[in-house]
Formats: structure tokens, C-alpha cells, sequence
């Protein structure tokens, strides 16, 4: 056909097309048009340009592909440019950023690596030289180590407390910046602390600054103002050194294997406290623990009811578990605990939360570290939710980013089992009886008693471990408000820990387990802070009160390289575990809530009582939490006036410093983005099910009448049914799915272990080549056996964020505008009408202007995992 012709019917077709889906006329003629005039200077049909093709709408995400907008033409250019001239985190893009790039390459080629290779060849030399003369050089070692630290700690100080103007300010970041960009590509050890020294070196530089340069107090509110935005800051410098410190080098430790002889196993009493949790929760649990995988002879199952419920022990004789109550129900979880230990007598103590499910391995993934080393007294291992977060949940952010708890249970737990300070963190976890009850048991002072517990421990001298593998899965915390309650509940325990049982003070503890366990309690100090930096911008811009006593210029110099530095060494440490701004969103969430507990604690520790979290429940429709939303309302007023204000001086006021003007208003629209992603959060959205259901991929076989079977894959499962996906073909002119009519009995065959289980169920729905079944699972046996082959499968949950790529610095700013503005749109649907009207008109200019700029590539996309690397 006549490729103009071929061209003209297809312009006619996508024309009616975009009609039928309500695009204007204006829309369609003004896109036909580019797209012609494209075609006619570039050859998009060609081979060569399929690779463009198929990934079109991967490269240009805000293109919509049946409904263009008139200025879509404007938006591809733009894209285009920031495609060719902005470097993508991506192994196909070849559009980058083509100087820098070559000046790092080079860099690393023809400086780093001959500096690593001649470092590895002057250490091996020095070892040689050491096992050689081993009488003398132990002191030499020692004295050059020594000298090398004094020159480095000068070297610190000179590049620190050294007087700069302005421009050569901005030379001495921009080089620390280039060796920052070129240590960071470098994937080693002594690349990681280099970046961390760089890092350390400016922050300790702009604090420097800050103290001798910018402090005018001129005034009492002047004086008060700039004073407490400098120990907010000076709060979090010291957060960020301790924390540098804690993860600097994690430890990746494995599990040890066990003596084959298992009469060398120890027994082991495994509770599972409850309080006010429904029994079908409680049941996975309970069922699961019976099944992990230890000798029958060793192995004790107990439910400790604090609520005291005959269903609960009726169901637990039936099963076979222990049931244990008491007549006093004082000091919460901490007394249950210990009310249990008194009736039982087991060498180990595994705790599972009741909504947590064990895997058959657990016992054996941890218990064989306890075995080998007499003195280590905890194993802990990470806490993993099989349900979505209230984050995960209210934005639809399922599988792409990395889940809120990741940090810390992914992450920060290996930094302190590196300096022997890992933290029971009250579940999935095994304690030595005997350390145990020479401490007392678990400590009831303080309302995070696990955290408490932990560190009574290592203060008596016995160590502790963390096995990185999630070999439990639990229910996640249902709702913002229920989500904010317990963290409330964790920050008021910890400082008050802080004020009873400083790690500071006292004996027992080596400096680095008294700096990990510090950085943990002074950490849910932030709220305050927080709620300073959401505020500090305003004084300003309403008062002309300078909290940084700084020009615009030189605050730039200081500033944007500490928030840089801060920045690239925190993505290099921890990787895909935490995306950008996502740090800053969590604790503005929670800053509000904490700010006065923490403080409460921290005068009168004794404060404050257990709260727990409901978990099972759920809501059969949309609704924006007003309640949690009122602190952030209360915040984005105050900085939307600041903002109006501001820019109304920057205009009216003929003695107005534009550029300091500028950055407090930048400063501003930073706070309200993320103060706009933090509201975007309580907004919640429906939950009928109670029982959530986990994505998988499980093959199976599907019986549905005597002797015809099909396989099948199991697509997702929950605790009573599961999605099947059908192979896709046809049988007597029918779908295959057409077979599975509703309340039809099926049978579906799992294989584990070489072993076969099979189960009955019923069909619920059928559409397309998908089923979903209800089982009915006749038996104690049989509830067991489906929880082996699903979530108390070992395997399980191993590699539940691995498959995430790393954010770009592009992406995490571009993410922030998307979901700053998503709240004010979720705020302005759910709000009263004249408020509405009132802001609407803003929103949509806000909209129309971010929808204008380029989008980076996001390489968790699925558009990506399906053409992107083809």
C-alpha cells in the first residue's frame, strides 16, 4: 500500500477514535497535524525505529494514549530535550548528561580504580611485612595508624572551620561534589566511607557556619527564632552522624546450621500473646507455630490470652495448644510475657505477635546461631506484613516502593548486629530463657517493652543477632490513625527508656551498642524539629526576621550542599530500601503526634500507658480522615499564606530582598508538597475484605470433575480462598472459564516437597481466563496443610522488594509534586463546597503548569518490565 495512503487511513481511524473517547476537535486536528509532520521528517515506520515504538509511552508517561490533550505536542518536545540532555538511571538510555558522564568515567578508569589497585597491592605488601617482622611492627602499625588519624582529624578541622567568600565557596562544594558523584558509582567499601567522611565534612561545615556566621540577635522574637531553627538543626547533625555511624558497615548475617544430632536441639516454648484480636486472626497463627518444623518432643504452643476468652480456649484445647490466662492483667504485653514464663519451661522463647505467621523454617533459620555461641541470648528477625500499609493502601503504592518498616527491619537492624546491638522488636524473635529471667524478665517500666528488654540484656554482657530473612508475615497497621496510635505508643516507650535506662549512663554496654541504641531513642525526638523546618520559612516572610542571618548567595553555598551531600550518601547506604523524600513524609506525618508525648516523657517518663493496635478490621467505603488531617491543614494554611504573602512583597515592596524572598518561597513550596503528600495519606480507601490477599505465583492443578484436570496458577490467596489464572484456549466453542459456574465444587492440588495437597473448594466468580474459589477446608489437618503451602511457605516473602530498582534523585522529585498534589486535589473532592470553589481554580493552574514538565522514567513500571527490557 501507498505509505501515504497507509498514513491518511490511519490518521481517519485514530481521528474517530479520539472523538469517540471525547477528545475536541481542536485536540485531534492539532496532534494529526504533528504527528504528520513528524512522519514526514523522520521515518517512524522503519525497523529502525521500532525499539522507539514499542516503548513510546514508556519514555513519555504523561501521553495518554487514546485521549490527547491539545498541548501534548508541547509536552513530547519538552520530554524529548529532557530525555537527551538529563542522564536516566536506566542501562538502555543513552541520553545523558554526555561531559559528566565522560569526566566520571574517566575518573574512575584512569584515578580510582589504579588508586584501589594500588592500595590492594600496598596492603598485601604491609601484611607480608607485618607476618615478617611480628615483634616490632605491631607498634609501628600502631603509631602510623595513629599519625594517620591526627593528619586526617587537622585535614577535617582545616576543611571545616576555614573562612571562604561566597565564589570560592561555591568551588570547594562543586569539587566535593564531582568526587561525591565519582565515590558514588564505585561499589565498595572504601568508596561508601569516603562519600560518608565528604558528607560528614560539609554538614559539620555548614553547622560551623551557621554558629559563627548567621546568628543575629538583634531582638528577643529575632533571638528566639533564629535559636531554635539552629537546634533543630544541630538535633539533626547529630542524627545524621549517629546514624551514619550505625549503618556504615551492616553485617549480613546467614544462618547457622544446626548439629545433625538432634538431640543437641534445644526445646523451645513459643508464645503467642492476644488481647483483643478476633479469633480467625489468632488462627493462622496458632495453626502455623503447631507446624513449624522441630522435633514434637521439643516444641510447646502457647496462647497467652490476656482477654481471658472461653472461644479462645475452647479452640485452642481442640488443636491441641496451650492455654495460658491470669487473674491480673498489669503491665500489658511485658506481664503476659512474663506471667508465661512462670508456667513454662522451655531453654528458647520464640514470640510471634498473634497476627503473625510463621514459616516451617523459622526455628531452624535461627535457633542454630544459639546453639553454636552459649552467650547470645536474642535472635531477631524482620518484621514482614503480607498486607498493605496505610501508605500502600490510600495511594495504591503496592509493590513500588519499599514498605514504611523497610528501613529499619531491612536495614538498620544489620548495622546493629554489626556492633552487637540488635533490638527485640517483640515478634519473630527467639530469647534464651536463662538471660531472660536473670534480668527479671521482660521489662514492664517502659510501654516499648522489647526495646527495654534488649538492652537490659546487653548491659548483662550476652550478645544478639539478626537473621535478615523474613520468615514471618503479619497483618500491617489498618489505618492512618490506627498507624499514628502505635507509633505514638513506640516513640513515647523509647524516650521514656532514654530518661529510666539512658544508654549513656550505666555499665555493661561498649560505646558503639551505647551510640546504636542512643540513635534509636533520640531518634522519635523529631517531631519538633519537623514542625520547626514546616514553620522556620515564615518569620520572614511576614516579619522580616532573619532566622539565618545569611545572604541569598551564601545560603545557597552552605545549604543545598549539605541537603546534596546528606542526600547522595543516604541513597548509596540504603539503596533501594528507603526512595527520596519518603523519609521527610513519614515523619511529617507523625511529628505532630509525637511532639508532645516524646516531651511528656522526656520530663515525667512514668507517663503514658499501652495502647494495641486493632488489626482485622475493615471499611466498606472511601473517606478522608479529618480528624488526622487537621495538624496538616492547620501547617499548609500557614505556609499557603506565607506563600501568598511572599510573593506580594516580592512584588509591592520596593526594598525587598528578592533573592532571600526566593528561597524562603522555594522553602515554602517544598513544605507544602510534602505536607500535601502527608494528607494525600488520609484519604482511605475502601476495605471490604478482612482478609487481605497476598499476589503469587503458584502452580497447581485444578480437578474439576472425576478424572479431567487442568494446570492452573495461582494468582493470589488469602486465608479462606484464592484467584486462579486458566491456561487460555478453548473447549466446544467455550471459554475454558465458562466450565467454573458459580457454587460449582473444584479441587485444587498444591505440590510441596514432593508431596501432594489437595483441597476442596467452591467456585465464586469466573471472567476471562480467571476463577476465584472459596475453600473449605474440612479439618485441622487440611488448615494446616494450606497454610504449609501458602504463607507459612519458606520461601515466602525472601524476595518480597528485591526486584525494586533504586530511585533517581528525578523520579523522588517528580513523585513529590505528584502525590503534594494529589492531597490538595483528595482535600478539595472531600471539602466542604465554598472551599472547594475557592481552590479549585488554584489546583487546576498548579495541575496544567507541573503536567507541562518533563516526567523521568520509572524504571518499577510495568510498561518498563514489559518493553523496557525486552
Amino acid at each position: 500500500m501507498n505509505p501515504i495512503s497507509a498514513l491518511f487511513d490511519y490518521c481517519k481511524s485514530t481521528y474517530f477514535l479520539w472523538r469517540l473517547n471525547g477528545v475536541s476537535v481542536l485536540s485531534c486536528a492539532v496532534n494529526l497535524a504533528c504527528l504528520v509532520l513528524v512522519y514526514a521528517i523522520i521515518p517512524l515506520e522503519s525497523k529502525r525505529y521500532s525499539k522507539l515504538r514499542h516503548r513510546f509511552y514508556y519514555y513519555y508517561p504523561q501521553i495518554k494514549r487514546n485521549k490527547p490533550k491539545a498541548l501534548d505536542p508541547l509536552r513530547v518536545i519538552i520530554q524529548t530535550v529532557y530525555l537527551i540532555f538529563v542522564k536516566q538511571n536506566h542501562r538502555d538510555t543513552t541520553n545523558m548528561s554526555i561531559l559528566m558522564d565522560f569526566l566520571i568515567r574517566k575518573t574512575k578508569a584512569y584515578i580510582i580504580q589504579p588508586v584501589i589497585r594500588l592500595t590492594d597491592l600496598y596492603t598485601q605488601k604491609l601484611h607480608q611485612h607485618i607476618r615478617a617482622s611480628e615483634k616490632i611492627l605491631p607498634q609501628n602499625k600502631r603509631n602510623l595508624s595513629l599519625l594517620f588519624l591526627i593528619l586526617s582529624f587537622l585535614a577535617s578541622i582545616v576543611a571545616i572551620s576555614q573562612p571562604l567568600d561566597v565564589r570560592y565557596q561555591f568551588v570547594f562544594v562543586f569539587l566535593m561534589w564531582i568526587t561525591a558523584l565519582i565515590l558514588k558509582s564505585v561499589k565498595n567499601r572504601v568508596s561508601l566511607m569516603l562519600l560518608i567522611v565528604i558528607s560528614i565534612i560539609i554538614a559539620t561545615r555548614y553547622i560551623y557556619w551557621r554558629i559563627h556566621s548567621t546568628l543575629l540577635l538583634v531582638d528577643t522574637f529575632t533571638a528566639i527564632c533564629a535559636i531554635t531553627l539552629l537546634i533543630a538543626e544541630m538535633y539533626t547533625f547529630v542524627i545524621l552522624i549517629l546514624s551514619y555511624f550505625q549503618v556504615s558497615w551492616v553485617l549480613e548475617r546467614k544462618p547457622y546450621p544446626l548439629p545433625k544430632d538432634h538431640s543437641l536441639w534445644p526445646s523451645v516454648d513459643i508464645y503467642i500473646p492476644s488481647y483483643n484480636e478476633p479469633l480467625d486472626v489468632v488462627k493462622p497463627c496458632l495453626l502455623a507455630a503447631l507446624d513449624i518444623d522441630w522435633p514434637e518432643d521439643k516444641l510447646n504452643v502457647y496462647m497467652l490470652d490476656d482477654g481471658s476468652r472461653e472461644e479462645f480456649e475452647t479452640y485452642c484445647k481442640s488443636i491441641g495448644v496451650g492455654y495460658i490466662k491470669r487473674k491480673e492483667h498489669n503491665h500489658a504485653k511485658a506481664g503476659n510475657i512474663n506471667h508465661a514464663l512462670t508456667k513454662t519451661n522451655g531453654e528458647l522463647i520464640a514470640i510471634f505477635d498473634c497476627d503473625h505467621i510463621p514459616t516451617r523454617a523459622f526455628l531452624q533459620m535461627t535457633v542454630g546461631w544459639m546453639v553454636f555461641d552459649k552467650n547470645i541470648a536474642l535472635v531477631q528477625t524482620p518484621h514482614h506484613f503480607y498486607s498493605e500499609d496505610p501508605f500502600e493502601k490510600n495511594l495504591s503504592l503496592k509493590g513500588k516502593i519499599p514498605a514504611e518498616n523497610a528501613l529499619f527491619h531491612d536495614f538498620i537492624q544489620k548495622g546493629n548486629d554489626t556492633w552487637n546491638a540488635t533490638m527485640f522488636c517483640g515478634s519473630c524473635a527467639v530469647i534464651r530463657r536463662a538471660p531472660l529471667e536473670e534480668i527479671g524478665g521482660i521489662a514492664v517500666e517502659t510501654v516499648t517493652e522489647d526495646a527495654h528488654t534488649s538492652l537490659r540484656l546487653n548491659r548483662k554482657g550476652y550478645s544478639s543477632a539478626f537473621i535478615s530473612m523474613p520468615l514471618a508475615a503479619g497483618l500491617a497497621t489498618e489505618s492512618l490513625a490506627d498507624h499514628i496510635n502505635q507509633r505514638i505508643r513506640w516513640a513515647r516507650g523509647m524516650i521514656q527508656i532514654f530518661r529510666i535506662d539512658n544508654p549513656l549512663l550505666g555499665k555493661g554496654l561498649t560505646i558503639p551498642q551505647r551510640l546504636c541504641f542512643t540513635n534509636a531513642m533520640i531518634h522519635f525526638l523529631h517531631g519538633l524539629p519537623r514542625i520547626i523546618f514546616l514553620i522556620a520559612p515564615l518569620p520572614y516572610l511576614f516579619f522580616n526576621v532573619y532566622v539565618i542571618f545569611a545572604t541569598g548567595l551564601a545560603i545557597l553555598s552552605y545549604v543545598f550542599p549539605y541537603m546534596l551531600h546528606t542526600t547522595i550518601t543516604n541513597q548509596r547506604i540504603q539503596g533501594n530500601k528507603r526512595f527520596y523524600f519518603w523519609g521527610v513524609i513519614y515523619e511529617t506525618i507523625l511529628s505532630w503526634y509525637i511532639t508532645l508525648p516524646t516531651l511528656i516523657a522526656l520530663i515525667s517518663p512514668k507517663h503514658g500507658k499501652f495502647n494495641v493496635t486493632s488489626k482485622g478490621s475493615s471499611n466498606d467505603k472511601d473517606y478522608f480522615d479529618w480528624t488526622v488531617s487537621k495538624p496538616y491543614i492547620f501547617l499548609i494554611f500557614l505556609n499557603f499564606a506565607g506563600l501568598v504573602y511572599g510573593i506580594y512583597k516580592m512584588i509591592f515592596d520596593p526594598y525587598a530582598e528578592i533573592s532571600t524572598i526566593l528561597i524562603n518561597l522555594g522553602w515554602v513550596s517544598y513544605n507544602l508538597l510534602v505536607l500535601g503528600a502527608a494528607a494525600a495519606v488520609a484519604l482511605e480507601t475502601k476495605q471490604v475484605r478482612a482478609s487481605p490477599r497476598v499476589p503469587c505465583a503458584i502452580d497447581v492443578v485444578l480437578e474439576y470433575s472425576s478424572g479431567n484436570a487442568i494446570n492452573a496458577v495461582v494468582k493470589d490467596f488469602s486465608k479462606n480462598g484464592l484467584a486462579l489464572e486458566l491456561p487460555n484456549f478453548r473447549t466446544k466453542d467455550k471459554m475454558l472459564s465458562d466450565l467454573f459456574y458459580e457454587n460449582r465444587t473444584v479441587y485444587i492440588t498444591f505440590t510441596k516437597d514432593e508431596i501432594n495437597y489437595r483441597f476442596k473448594a467452591q467456585v465464586r466468580f469466573s471472567q476471562n481466563q480467571k476463577i476465584g474459589v472459596r475453600l473449605c477446608l474440612e479439618n485441622k489437618q487440611q488448615e494446616i496443610e494450606y497454610i504449609r503451602c501458602t504463607f507459612a511457605s519458606a520461601e515466602r516473602w525472601t524476595h518480597s522488594f528485591d526486584n525494586l530498582t533504586q530511585d533517581s534523585l528525578a523520579h523522588g522529585i517528580h513523585t513529590l509534586i505528584v502525590f503534594g498534589l494529589n492531597g490538595y486535589l483528595k482535600m478539595l473532592k472531600n471539602a466542604p463546597h465554598v472551599f472547594r470553589e475557592l481552590l479549585w481554580v488554584v489546583i487546576k493552574c498548579l495541575m496544567f503548569g507541573f503536567s507541562l514538565l518533563p516526567h523521568p522514567l520509572d524504571m518499577n513500571s510495568k510498561i518498563y518490565r514489559k518493553n523496557a527490557i525486552r
